[in-house]
């Protein structure tokens, strides 16, 4: 077998074990909800961390979060609105402030896990923490860096 040849084995053979969970079925999914303030990384580049300032104190975060002029409660609809454009995306824990995301990847389907804590500073300004990371692998070649920057300047862009 050539080398293209194997290697497109091997990713339809990874495809076909990343697939066998049965994630329509929300009774198969279990996720505990994420504490940001208790969080520690990952060893692996597979992820990406949006904190405000002293918010996650055990982990180092890759960007701080924006402060939005809106109440949480209007965070919470537009962060609703903009999920529901995303393709391949569904929420499968919705805690009110806490929501957490699986989103999948477009050629193999591999899942993502996106925690997302909306914080209240005042009656009319929030922030929130992210937290996106691949189910499986080592690399995600920059996925979930994109994803969250790109969630982030949609919001800031038009928080009302």
């Amino acid at each position: 077998m050539n080398t293209r040849m194997s290697l497109a084995v091997l990713l339809l053979s990874i495809m076909g074990c990343a697939t066998t969970v049965d994630t329509d079925n929300k009774a198969a999914i279990s996720h505990v909800q994420l504490d940001f303030e208790q969080l520690k990384r990952r060893k692996s580049p597979n992820d990406y961390l949006v904190c405000p300032a002293g918010y996650c104190r055990n982990a180092k975060s890759d960007r701080r979060s924006p402060v939005l002029p809106i109440s949480v409660a209007h965070l919470r609809t537009r962060l609703v609105t903009l999920l529901s454009k995303e393709p391949r995306t569904r929420i499968l824990f919705d805690g009110g402030a806490h929501v957490v995301i699986e989103q999948r990847s477009a050629i193999f389907r591999f899942p993502d896990l996106i925690d997302i804590k909306m914080i209240e500073l005042a009656a009319c300004e929030s922030t929130l923490a992210i937290y996106s990371r691949s189910k499986y692998g080592y690399y995600d070649f920059g996925a979930n860096k994109y994803r969250i920057d790109t969630w982030l300047r949609e919001l800031v862009a038009s928080p009302k």
